[in-house]
Order: C-alpha cells, then sequence, then structure tokens
C-alpha cells in the first residue's frame, strides 16, 4: 500500500505505503491497563483550514482542520491546544467557524470522503459539540452569522443555501430546490445591519437575496464569468462596499454588488485568494491570503505587496486587536504577526496535524527521525532529540518531493527513498543530494517506496522499477533480476546476519546472502495481497514478518514458509509493526479499522491495547523509542502520540 495515494486522495476532494522502520532498543516493560493513555508530541504544524476568534475576548481563537480536529488558544494564537472530546466527527473539513456574541460556536463542515457534512454548535468553549439535525447530511461548505442578529446563520452548501433563525436548532432551505446555478456554494456574507440581505458565491458566480431568499438575483455583472467567488466580505465602513475573490481575482464593489471592479496588483498566478480580512483598527489596510503567499494593502486595495514567499497556501485569516494577524495554511499550520503582517513566524505550540509515514529511531545519534507525507514544501524528513521535539528539517534539498522511506548509514548518513528517486544527506544541514540512477543508460528516476543500507556503499531501494542496487555508496546503481520482474514492494536488512536480505514482489519472497548480488525465490506470494513491509525479528534472524493488507504473516524459516498470524490480532491492514531487540515483544496496528496490539511470545500471540487520548484508532506506523519504555504511533489525524509503558508495579524504566 502506497500511503500519497490515500493521503493525496483525501487532499484533493477537499482542495500512505509503509511502516515504521525501528532500531534496536532495550528494556521495555509490562504494560498494564492503566497505563494506556497516549499523548500527542508532534511535529508541529499541519493544514490549518478555518480561525475565528470569540467576540467577548479575541485572545480566543478557535481553530478547523481537515479531519475533525478543532483546537483553541487563549492566548492570541501564540499556544494551541485541543479540546476533549472536542468535535466529535472525524475524516471532516472544518473549513468554517463562526462564533456568536454570547460565546457559543458553529462549526460548518464537510465530509472528505463523501458527499455529507452539516452545522455543529458548542456551548461550553469547544470541549462538546451537538450535530445540528436540521442540517445534517448537507456538505457545508460557507457559514455566516448574522452581525445584527445574533441567532441568525446561513450556511452555503454543495446543494444551495439554508438559513437558521434560532441559532441553529432549525434550518430551512431559502435558495430554491435542485436550482441549476444556486448550489456548490464557496462563501456567504450578510449585510451587518439587515439579515435578510445575503450574499451568496459558488463556483460559478455570485448571487444576493435581499428579502431572505425569497428572490435571489445574479450579481456577475463587471466579473469575468465562471468565477468561483472564494470569499465575500462587506467593508466595515460601508455596507455598500462590497469585496469578492475568485479564481479570476479581487473585486470591489461599491453599490452593493451592483457591478464589480476588478482590484489589481495582485499577479494572475497569485489570483486564488483563498482568504480575504479588513484589519479590525485600520480600515484601509486589507489582507490577502492566495494559493501563491500572502499579501497586505494599506490603501484600500489600491496597491499589494507580498509578504511571504510564493511557496505559502493561505486558507484562513484573522485580523486581531493590536496588529495582531494570524494565517491558517497548508502544511505551515499557523503563522503569527504582531506588525499587522510585516513579518511572520510560526506559532503552532501544541498544533499538530501532520501525516507522519514512517519513524526511524537513531540510537547512536540520539535522534528521532520522521517522514511526512502530503506536504511537499514544508514536510519531508523531519528531525527532533526527542518525539517531544523541537521537530526540524533534516537537510533542505526535499521539497517538492514526497519521501517515502529512510534509513540510516552507520556513519549517520540517511538515505531516502522519494516519489521521484533517491537522495543521500551526509548529515543535518547538508543539502539532499540526488543519486543517480541510469539503468540501460536511461535515468529512470523511480519511485522507491522502500530502502535498506547493508553497509555504509550497499544500498537496496524497492521501487517500482524493480529492486535496484549500489555497491558504491549510490554512484551507479543496477536493476536485480527477481523472478519476472516488475515493482518491488518491501525490501529489508537482518539483524545479525550481514548481507542477509529479503524483498517482497507480487510474484514471490526472494533471499540474497551476498549483499544482493545474487537471489533467489524462496516463497509464493503471502496470500492476494504485496507485502507493505518485512522485518526480522531482532536477534533471530529466522523469524520474520511481513504486513500485508490481508493480516501479519509470520516465517520461521528465513521467508521460505508463511503464516499469517491470529491468535488475537485480527487479519486486517496491518500497517504499523514495531520489533523489540528482546525477541519476544512486538506491536502492530491496523490502518483501516484501526486498533494497535501487543505481543509478548515474537507474535504468537497479541492482545488488543487502549487507544485512549488518540483522535483516531487508525494507525499508520509505529516505534519503540530506545532511550525509554516508550511506543510511538502515527495515526491518520493529530500527529504522533506516546504511550509511556510501566511496568506491573506501575513505575516506570527499563528492565
Amino acid at each position: 500500500m502506497d500511503p500519497t495515494r490515500t493521503h493525496r486522495a483525501a487532499r484533493s476532494r477537499r482542495s500512505f505505503r509503509r511502516l515504521s522502520l525501528v532500531l534496536p532498543v532495550l528494556g521495555l516493560a509490562v504494560v498494564p491497563l492503566s497505563a494506556e493513555t497516549w499523548m500527542p508530541v508532534g511535529p508541529t504544524g499541519g493544514d490549518a483550514r478555518a480561525l475565528a476568534a470569540d467576540p467577548r475576548d479575541p485572545r480566543t481563537i478557535f481553530l478547523g482542520t481537515a479531519n475533525g480536529n478543532l483546537y483553541r488558544s487563549d492566548d492570541a494564537g501564540r499556544r494551541w491546544r485541543r479540546e476533549e472530546p472536542g468535535f466529535p466527527l472525524r475524516g471532516m473539513s472544518l473549513d468554517d467557524i463562526a462564533v456568536d456574541p454570547r460565546g457559543t460556536i458553529f462549526v460548518g463542515y464537510w465530509s472528505v470522503a463523501s458527499s455529507g457534512g452539516g452545522v455543529a454548535r458548542s456551548d461550553d468553549g469547544g470541549r462538546t459539540f451537538s450535530i445540528l439535525p436540521d442540517i445534517a447530511g448537507q456538505a457545508v461548505r460557507a457559514l455566516a452569522l448574522a452581525p445584527s442578529d445574533p441567532d441568525t446563520l446561513v450556511a452555503g452548501t454543495t446543494t444551495g443555501i439554508f438559513r437558521s433563525r434560532d441559532g441553529g436548532r432549525s434550518w430551512t432551505r431559502i435558495s430554491p430546490m435542485g436550482d441549476a446555478e444556486i448550489k456548490n456554494l464557496d462563501s456567504i456574507a450578510i449585510d451587518p445591519g439587515d439579515p435578510d440581505t445575503i450574499y451568496a458565491g459558488t463556483w460559478h458566480l455570485p448571487w444576493k437575496t435581499t428579502d431572505g431568499g425569497r428572490s435571489w438575483r445574479s450579481i456577475h455583472a463587471g466579473m469575468i464569468d465562471d468565477s468561483d467567488v472564494m470569499t465575500l466580505t462587506v467593508d466595515r465602513r460601508s455596507p455598500q462596499t462590497v469585496y469578492a475573490t475568485a479564481c479570476s481575482g479581487i473585486y470591489r464593489s461599491a453599490d452593493g454588488a451592483g457591478r464589480w471592479t476588478k482590484v489589481p496588483g495582485i499577479p494572475s498566478s497569485s489570483r486564488r485568494t483563498r482568504a480575504f480580512a479588513q484589519d479590525r483598527e485600520r480600515p484601509d489596510t486589507f489582507y490577502a491570503g492566495t494559493t501563491e503567499g500572502f499579501w497586505v494593502s494599506e490603501n484600500g486595495t489600491a496597491s499589494w505587496r507580498l509578504v511571504t514567499g510564493k511557496d505559502l497556501v493561505v486558507n484562513a485569516v484573522l485580523s486581531l486587536p493590536d496588529g495582531v494577524v494570524l494565517l491558517g495554511a497548508d502544511g505551515a499550520g499557523v503563522l503569527r504577526s504582531d506588525e499587522r503582517g510585516a513579518s511572520l513566524q510560526a506559532s503552532n505550540d501544541g498544533f499538530s496535524e501532520r501525516f507522519v509515514s514512517r519513524i526511524v529511531f537513531d540510537a547512536l545519534r540520539a535522534r528521532v527521525l520522521a517522514t511526512v507525507l502530503g506536504d511537499r514544501q514544508h514536510g519531508g524528513v523531519l528531525a527532533a532529540a526527542s518525539a517531544a521535539g523541537p521537530w526540524e528539517k533534516l537537510s533542505p534539498g526535499l521539497e517538492g518531493r514526497e519521501a517515502l522511506a529512510i534509513d540510516v548509514l552507520p556513519s549517520g548518513a540517511v538515505l531516502a527513498g522519494a516519489d521521484n528517486g533517491l537522495f543521500l544527506t551526509s548529515g543535518p544541514g547538508a543539502p539532499w543530494r540526488r543519486l543517480g540512477t541510469v539503468i540501460g543508460g536511461i535515468e529512470i528516476q523511480p519511485r522507491a517506496t522502500d530502502v535498506a543500507a547493508l553497509t555504509e556503499s550497499v544500498f537496496l531501494a524497492a521501487s517500482s522499477k524493480g529492486l535496484l542496487r549500489s555497491a558504491n555508496g549510490g554512484r551507479t546503481w543496477q536493476a536485480q533480476s527477481l523472478g519476472l520482474g516488475g515493482a518491488v514492494s518491501a525490501v529489508a536488512r537482518a539483524t545479525a546476519e550481514t548481507g542477509l536480505a529479503l524483498a517482497a514482489t507480487a510474484f514471490g519472497v526472494f533471499r540474497t546472502s551476498d549483499f544482493g548480488a545474487t537471489w533467489t525465490l524462496v516463497s509464493e506470494p503471502l496470500g492476494r495481497s504485496s507485502a507493505h513491509a518485512i522485518r526480522f525479528l531482532p536477534g533471530n534472524d529466522q523469524v520474520v514478518f511481513a504486513t500485508t493488507s490481508q493480516g501479519l504473516y509470520r516465517s520461521a524459516d528465513q521467508g521460505r514458509t508463511w503464516m499469517p498470524r491470529g491468535g488475537g490480532l485480527p487479519l486486517l491492514d496491518i500497517t504499523g509493526l514495531a520489533l523489540h531487540p528482546d525477541g519476544r515483544t512486538a506491536f502492530a496496528s491496523d490502518f483501516k479499522e484501526g486498533g494497535v496490539w501487543r505481543s509478548d511470545d515474537a507474535g504468537q500471540t497479541w492482545i488488543r491495547l487502549g487507544t485512549g487520548g488518540l483522535l483516531t484508532e487508525r494507525i499508520w506506523a509505529l516505534a519503540v523509542d530506545p532511550r525509554g519504555p516508550a511506543v510511538l504511533a502515527a495515526a491518520a489525524t493529530g500527529g504522533l502520540h506516546q504511550m509511556t509503558l510501566l511496568s506491573a508495579g506501575g513505575a516506570g524504566g527499563s528492565q
């Protein structure tokens, strides 16, 4: 299984392949049920979709994510926390948050994987939510509160426009049922003095009603046809002045959207403005968050200047008192400015929404490495002294690529497999260097989904182009002959015997004992699916595990024969596997249905661990921390979580 396909599909509907590698560790203790609590540890950042402030105290901020998580800050965005239990539905994109003058929170959401959605309400600061039944099932893409009537809300959905006049308790459709044009809403704005005057932006053009939805008229004069209207903003100084941002640019109207004039200053490549805001204290200052950076105008939109790099994709902009501006962005998470956007710094303490696909502990250098998927600019390979961070990019040079696999060389250099080739860095800060993969006179730049460094100079790479081998530190590569050829899904090096490795293909499992120079088919395919990964049991190279979409397989003879493991472990999509060097203790996780299991007899029998503290039970990768009795889990949402393993008597430590 390739994690990037799963992750990319989810991102495209709203805008991994591999498990963890674990180095030998010491001292794992027995886990009593009472100790089974997971704590979030990072890495910080991720996709931030929406931002909203409590009007009673604008230092209180709420943040929505693309996976159904709601975060709260009580210090104007410096630190964040997840409310417990918080928003109740995973897999929902929380794109719109509104807070009324009484502090009631409304969240408009839509399902990333289906056509559903709705509006949820919280009366206790985001700790608990109720799903509002009258609008349940509607994919809500826009939500607005009437400034003159806090009980009136308007929601734009993929099927039309709905209004509530009693704080969300009941909803009425106010756009014609089945209308060919008033559907696929992206933006809603309500006149500050008249709750019956509503502006609505669709994927095609904008509309307006002045009678609470009894009649609607198109308001696209001056706007380029077929413009996806992403935001609508009414100027605080004059309700007749309205701004619209669309895929064709930014527009301004001085007559209540009777006619639009295009605003100059932002180049066409940056015209997709997902977020737009007027400064809270300086009404001539406007902010535009685009798919190519953050822009500021200080003269009423007459001209604009780019504040950030064009690699920043901005989803939300929030202006706060005293010149504070918050941005919610893809990958970068939250950025904060204390000087009206003139400069910005990351402000993600407590906010972790990265999808970690692989975890590697480098015990010799006292560091942990992680690959992050779904974020080509801010992801790649991250490094930290401990799972709690702080996390930083290991090295520059992987921007624009997906890091799929990593292995640490004896020297501390790191080998990475990516979606378009193989890369090597000599150490922290040293740029990633592409390794040329010329096969048959052609540079193939393969999709390398697994890598193994057998020695400082002998590398193996499982790829879409077959199994590749280098015997000179990656300077040159040769394609290895594995039966009928084709893609290789997994490769693993032994923990004790030098030169021993296994590789898995759709046609079977192959073995080498001479550092990959020659290979022998040792078994047929593992059921009806290819291996996600192969791992040797530390201290016993006879025992090998293979994770697959049909469960965990175990071999007691170096891969010659395999048996599916039951013994309490369901035959599900096992993607995470962590093996302890004591030769007995193992952890496994399922990504499809969810769950984490532990074995104390080398994988013969399993017990399910508790998942308290996890936002979801769907776990992609697992690892064991070599510096303490702790297990790391990379969840589908919420980043990395850690469980500290206690002894039977309740004390932590090694044994």
